[in-house]
């Protein structure tokens, strides 16, 4: 069983003497299909590393909407990593190499239809992260208890843990994923967000932490991605928008 970042939906009953239900239209408005979504990381990992290249879809559509023959460069002062594609719109590079703190990377994209895009970005250090701690549930299963403060006065990160064990009557593999956001900022939505589910795991799980770096432009986006979703439906939730990050010139 697979289980990353849930979101928790909560309805309020009010009792009156007389009740009636209206129906809610949902107008989802236009989707530019001509927005380009890049998604990539750069870590300090000896790995080839990817970028994925898809276009916006409407609400209902959940097929990604692959860029595909695209040309993917990146650079960082003499080293130049070309890009090739493995599968639709997902992009590999061509060798092993290490991101490096505090360098500059140059990434440069053109696409079939002659549009070319480009973005840069400094790879900022990764502090040690903090110890996880745990509580042991009545099943005698364990369950997260800390992971690192969702407030931090600077360093902010993105933490992905990779939990994997076998169960205990089929012994077949489980696994799940647990994200984990420590921001700059505090929001009034995030203290008082729905409660996550608990991920339940036996004594034994093999785990694997990896904590990210986070620029400014990128805690932004990651700020009104979690309003939209984890800290949606809280008693102060806010009106909800279009969530945009743009990393590329207009």
């Amino acid at each position: 069983m697979t289980k990353a970042a849930t979101t928790i939906m909560t309805a309020a009953l009010l009792t009156a003497a007389t009740s009636c239900v209206h129906e809610f239209p949902f107008n989802q408005g236009d989707v530019d299909s001509g927005t380009v979504v890049v998604e990539g990381y750069i870590t300090n990992e000896y790995k080839r590393h990817t970028v994925r290249l898809s276009r916006l879809n409407s609400y209902s559509d959940t097929i990604i909407n692959a860029i595909k023959g695209a040309f993917v460069v990146v650079t960082s002062g003499t080293n130049t990593y070309f890009y090739r594609e493995t599968d639709d719109g997902l992009y590999e590079s061509d060798e092993y190499f290490v991101g490096v703190a505090d360098n500059v990377y140059y990434l440069h994209i053109e696409l079939a239809d002659s549009v070319v895009l480009s973005a840069e970005s400094t790879m900022l250090p990764v502090t040690p992260p903090d110890k996880i701690t745990f509580n042991r549930r009545p099943d005698g299963n364990l369950s997260i208890s800390h992971i690192a403060e969702s407030f931090v006065s600077d360093n902010p990160a993105k933490y992905h843990l990779q939990l994997s064990w076998e169960d205990r009557e089929s012994h077949t593999p489980q696994s799940a994923n647990i994200y984990y956001y420590s921001l700059t900022t505090v929001d009034i939505a995030q203290l008082f967000a729905p409660k996550l589910t608990e991920t339940a795991f036996p004594p034994g799980t093999q785990i694997v932490e990896r904590k990210y770096s986070v620029e400014p432009a990128y805690e932004n986006y990651l700020r009104s991605l979690l309003a939209e979703t984890r800290w949606s439906g809280g008693y102060f939730d806010e009106a909800h928008g279009n969530l945009q990050h743009r990393a590329f010139p207009p």
